[in-house]
């Protein structure tokens, strides 16, 4: 084929539109992801915020189980208690911004439109501690410890349904997909947290289910570089 200028001329032209676009598609893709999780952090930025309160108002709470009658008076106690009693119902209240009754449209007609339907677990956390410290028997002179493990248990079926809304695994491998934020960071975490967790197997024998030696470095290590890929 015998080919002039013009035609080469306009075979690189079409070459050269094709790769640019193909490079602005991948810039306009990118920027979309950021803005996505840009949103998407916002949102989450909130919801951690009501997390964080319930976490500390139940943990709160299990720490009044635990002093009554050592730490705290009956007095004192049932005032403490009611306190939180009536906190961890606010906070009941404001979760249900963020997380909306279930099937509204069976259950709960005659309630008001925001208590229509089933509360999602993460609530039932709040709403049951809520209740377990307002009933909490206050002129009993030892500590509550069902009322502390039954508290403790919400905390973490709160914190567990609370990692589930935000996934913060998914925003870190989203966030090394874009490779933003640190990634020179070569001092094993691992490694440090053996450390402090040996440090109080020497000071209380037992305390660890599992001794943090250089094995389960090394496998803490390898599972996160396999998470990462």
């Amino acid at each position: 084929m015998n080919w002039g200028v013009n035609e080469w001329v306009a075979v690189l032209s079409a070459l050269l539109a094709v790769v640019s676009l193909a490079l602005n598609w991948l810039v306009v893709r990118r920027q979309t992801e950021l803005q996505y999780e840009t949103l998407r952090a916002e949102m989450d930025a909130e919801v951690i915020a009501w997390a964080h309160e319930a976490i500390d108002h139940i943990s709160r709470a299990a720490a009044l189980a635990r002093g009554r009658g050592v730490t705290y008076a009956a007095e004192e106690l049932r005032r403490l208690a009611f306190e939180s009693c009536q906190g961890l119902s606010s906070i009941a209240d404001r979760g249900r911004l963020f997380f909306p009754n279930e099937s509204p449209e069976t259950h709960g007609r005659d309630k008001e439109a925001a208590f229509q339907g089933y509360r999602p677990p993460i609530l039932d956390a709040v709403v049951f501690a809520s209740t377990r410290i307002g009933r909490l028997e206050t002129d009993i002179a030892e500590p509550d410890k069902d009322a502390a493990d039954f508290l403790t248990k919400c905390r973490r079926l709160l914190v567990s349904e609370a990692q589930n809304a935000i996934d913060p695994r998914r925003r870190g491998q989203m966030l090394r997909r874009l490779a933003v934020g640190r990634m020179d960071d070569k001092t094993s975490a691992y490694a440090l947290a053996a450390e402090l967790g040996e440090a109080l197997e020497s000071l209380y024998p037992g305390y660890l289910l599992q001794r943090r030696d250089a094995a389960w470095i090394a496998n803490r290590e390898t599972i996160a570089r396999q998470r990462q890929n």
